[in-house]
Order: C-alpha cells, then structure tokens, then sequence
C-alpha cells in the first residue's frame, strides 16, 4: 500500500540513489563477483572431498565433507540457491546405509494423514522457525504429531514440549542415537510410522536427505522452505516444497530443480492475538507518557545491519526531530554503538533493547517499523494482530523481492516504499494521522488473519497435503541426472545477499565448528589444521575438538549425573 503517490528515481541498477548502500553497491560489483567466486572455491574443495570420500567407501566422512560445502553456500553465498552434485552425493551415501526396513516400495500412498513427524535440527528457546513448528502443531489439532531433532542432544522448551504432549505425539532426540548412521536408521524407522514427513531442517542438514534417498519407500515428505533467502539443501527428497511468499516460489522452480507441481505457497503461521492492555494503559505500564507517540520494531540484532555507513538510527533521527513527543524503541536490537550518535541527537529516544517478551510494546505501539535491511516478517505480522500500521522499505530492484515483503497477509495493506524520502515521508503522513493510522492498521490486521491465522492458514496447509498425496515419489532418477555443476549468477539478487545476510568466519574457524561430524582419522588431521591456525578457543575447546559429538553429548551427561550425585554438605 502507497499513502501517496512518490515517484522513485531509480540509478541503472534500478535502486533509489537515496538508498542506504545503493550507489556502494553498483560501485562494488567486481568486488562482489571476486568474493563470490572465492567462496565457490571453498564450497567446491569441500564437495570434492566428500566425493572423493564416497567413492573410498568413507560414507560418514563424505557425509560431513557434504554438510560443511552445504554449509559454506548457505552462509557464503556462491552464486546459487541449490547444489545438484551434493543432492547426487548425499543419495548415494543414503542408498549405500543398510536399513532394517523392508526392501520393497511402500505400497501406495495413505488416503489421508493422521500422523505427522516434524524433522528439524534444534529448536531454540526463540526464533521464528521454532515458534512456527510450535503453532504448526497447536493449529492442526485433528493429527498426531511428533517431533525429531537432529541436531539436539537436550530436551526442547516447556511450550514445544507442552505443545507435542497435547498432540499425542513424542519428542525424539537423534543425537543421542550416535553418529551419521545411527541417526539415519533412527529416522527411517520414526518415518515410516507415520503418514506425513515435514522437514523444518536446517540448510545444511544432511540427516533427512540421506534417511530418504530412495522417497518410494517413505510416506510423503513436505519441506517447509523458511531460509528461502539462503541456499538449502533437501529439494531432490521432498514430494512438495511449500514457500511461505512468492518470490520463494519463483526461485524454488527456476533455481532450486523443483517442478512447478511440486511448489505450492505454505504462508508463515502465527497465533492470534489477546490483547491484554490498551494502548494508553501499555504504555503506561512501560513508564510512558500515554500520549507519546511510539513507533517499536522486534527483530534479531543482525536484521538491523548498517549498510553503506547509514545505521537504522540516522534513517530515523531527522523525522523525530520533527516529532518531538514520538520515540523508537527496538526489541532485539541489543546494544548499538553505531546509533549513539543518532540517538543522542533526538535526546536519546531512539532505544535498542536486548531480546524480550515484545508483547508489552505491540501493545504499546502506534506504529510498527520493519528491520531493515533484513526484513522480519513473522514480526510484522505479530504487530499487524495489534492492529497497527506496518511500514517497510523494499529499495532494491525487482528482481532482489526476496530480500523484501511479498507475503501473503501483507501484500496489499502494507506501507512499503521504494526510497528514503518516500518511506520517511509515508511514515510522517502516518504519525501526524490517528484516522490513517487506524484504517491502514485494521486493513493489516484483517489481511494477517485471514492468510497467517488459523483457521485461516490451515486452508494452505490442507493444499499442500493434498498434493503430497496426490503426486507420485519423486523421481530422482530425472532431477539427478547428467553430469553438470552448479549455475552460479553473478547478477540479483546473488550479489547482494552476502552483505544482507551473510556470515564468513575463517576456513580454521568452519573446520572447528564442524570437528564434531567427522571419524577419529579425518578428525584428528582437521583438529592439526585447527590447532596450527590457532583457532581454538582456549584447551578446553581444542579437547572437546578431539571428541565425536555424540560423545561430547555424552560427557556432559555423565558430568550432570555426577554433580547431581555429589553434594557438597550443608
């Protein structure tokens, strides 16, 4: 939604001159193409080590040589969204993992889905992906469903817990299976329990891609593509990709070997809102003045990364110079030096704040401010259920709308602009009209309900079980074939997404991350590369580098039963 009519003018790049980093993009283009291939240099020793692996007979070896290249593209951004060579390498180590399951296809395919397993790696106390598989399970009350964490030795949060209990289902920890394999054999026998698979996975977990290499004896599987911005591995297994926008959808078939068929739009879920305050009384109880003016963006600190040395702050300081009873407050932010300048400027009313409950100041807000420049969009719509205008700013060209809002609930009602004057000018329209704000903000909220509420969402959801029964296995014989390497492209929106949302430690500090995968021969020569570039953090560090990570897990339970044993006297 445009309040008003600002014609941008666009540089030949087709962003705002006036856009943070914009010119400094255009500028920097070689440099961004040379970074880029320096990371696909990384990424592809790390596959030709997991096939030279593969083909030694090394499966576990190969497989986490596959993971770290995954890992690597997801982070690192090489210039594709998809790797057919580690889906090729990742089903062979799968079909050469016996399993105890029969030999034969699974007869047909289930009439309906009563029982659902939810694969993901670790869930976290907070985030957007743990809170979605949460709600996923709380709005589909009609199945089981259980949970399988692949990367999770420890029991999740008392609210996923809480949530799986009520479903009837069960949490399994993989981990504590053991190595590659084990966890494999795991999964295969929880899936083939089950009428439906869900992969809320990790972008570089290799566990389900290897436990479903041959999809013709396994229920359906549906990947939930969450990381649609970063690359991901898994496409080749999943009977169904579901994308939670279009622009999603759009990469997945041109870009990720999907089929159109097997795409289908699966928008973010959130819960419905119970406002407990009004607005006056919210912002009291935060120690403010009832009738301050409040404008409140919720996101991780990494969303509100200073580009081309313009902060979130300095985008915002002039306006509040203009208001002087409204203020920002950012949940999530954490401390920002780079804004204290900005922030000073207006008196200090421009707060960030370390992670909290963000209820409080949805309930408290006017306005609500997307991140910038990585966009949040399960947060907006949190705030759209307050009833409040969300404003955004999408300054890129149309072929980046990955890197900005195009979800279904926010297409339409939302305030997005296309440069810095039109979004500062949109927010001053706003914060000067209590009727605009009012009419725009209930737009919002009856948009997010209709499409990222249940039971609204649940129509989706419906969809795309009804196409994971209704196509055949996927054939991966068709996708995996020919012998060809990744596409990289060197234009939007690849050149951009390192800047945006990258993160590119040293090689040591990748190898350390990931010792933990590897058996005891290729470990202890990645650990002399670790040690020689001085990469650990200190010898306790280096000593649980030495160990599997099943075992490291196992260690720390031992050390729990023993401190819960021994008791100092009283």
């Amino acid at each position: 939604m445009r309040i008003e009519n600002v014609a941008p003018t666009a540089d030949e790049h087709g962003a705002s001159p006036s856009s943070p980093g914009a010119d400094r993009h255009a500028q920097n283009a070689d440099r961004q193409i040379a970074r880029m291939k320096s990371n696909y240099a990384i990424f592809d020793s790390y596959v030709a080590k997991a096939q030279k692996s593969l083909e030694q007979g090394n499966l576990e070896t190969a497989g986490g040589y596959a993971l770290m290249g995954a890992w690597v593209a997801a982070h690192m951004h090489c210039g594709f969204f998809a790797s057919p060579r580690i889906e090729r390498i990742l089903n062979k180590i799968g079909r050469q993992i016996p399993s105890s399951l029969p030999t034969t296809d699974r007869a047909g395919r289930p009439e309906q889905v009563k029982r659902v397993l939810h694969v993901s790696g670790e869930i976290t106390a907070v985030g957007g992906l743990a809170t979605m598989l949460r709600r996923w399970i709380e709005s589909d009350p009609g199945r089981e469903h259980s949970v399988a964490l692949t990367q999770q030795y420890d029991q999740p949060s008392a609210l996923i817990t809480a949530a799986v209990s009520r479903a009837g289902g069960s949490i399994h920890l993989l981990s504590r299976a053991g190595g590659l394999a084990a966890k494999v054999t795991k999964l295969r026998q929880l899936a083939s329990e089950h009428d439906l698979i869900v992969l809320h996975i990790p972008n570089s977990d290799v566990v389900a891609p290897i436990a479903f290499a041959e999809p013709k004896r396994f229920p359906p599987v549906l990947f939930l593509n969450h990381s649609d911005h970063m690359f991901w591995i898994g496409s080749t297994i999943s009977q169904v990709v579901g994308s939670m926008r279009k622009a999603a959808l759009d990469i997945c078939e041109k870009r990720r070997y999907v089929e159109k068929k097997r795409s289908v739009l699966l928008p973010i879920l959130v819960s419905p809102t119970a406002r407990t305050k009004d607005r006056e009384a919210a912002k009291a109880a935060l120690g403010l003045d009832p009738s301050a003016l409040l404008l409140i963006s919720v996101a991780r600190a990494q969303k509100y990364r200073t580009i081309g040395g313009v902060s979130y702050a300095d985008t915002h300081s002039e306006l509040l110079k203009r208001f002087p009873n409204a203020l920002l407050m950012v949940v999530g932010g954490g401390e920002r030096p780079d804004w204290a300048d900005a922030s000073a400027a207006v008196g200090g009313r421009i707060q960030s704040l370390t992670p909290r409950d963000p209820k409080p100041y949805f309930e408290a807000a006017d306005i609500y401010l997307d991140s910038f420049p990585f966009c949040s969009a399960t947060s907006m719509m949190e705030a759209a259920g307050y009833g409040l205008p969300c404003v955004s700013r999408f300054v890129l060209p149309p072929e980046a709308r990955i890197c900005g809002m195009d979800h279904p609930g926010l297409a339409g009602p939302l305030v997005e602009s296309t440069n810095d004057q039109d979004y500062i000018a949109s927010l001053e329209r706003l914060m000067s009209d209590p009727k605009l704000r009012a009419r725009i903000g209930e737009a919002t909220e009856k948009s997010v309900l209709d499409a990222n509420v249940s039971p609204g969402w649940n129509k989706y959801l419906e969809a795309a079980v009804a196409r994971a029964l209704e196509l055949p296995p996927v054939d991966l014989e068709a996708i995996l074939s020919g012998d060809f390497t990744e596409k990289l492209n060197f234009g939007e929106p690849d050149t951009r997404l390192e800047d945006i949302y990258g993160f590119a430690p040293p090689q040591a500090a990748i190898l350390r991350h990931h010792l933990g995968l590897f058996p005891l021969s290729e470990r202890l020569k990645l650990w002399i590369d670790v040690a020689r570039a001085r990469a650990f953090l200190g010898w306790k560090d280096a000593v649980k580098g030495l160990f599997r990570e099943s075992l490291v897990f196992k260690l720390k339970d031992t050390r729990a039963v023993a401190l819960s044993v021994w008791r100092p006297s009283q």
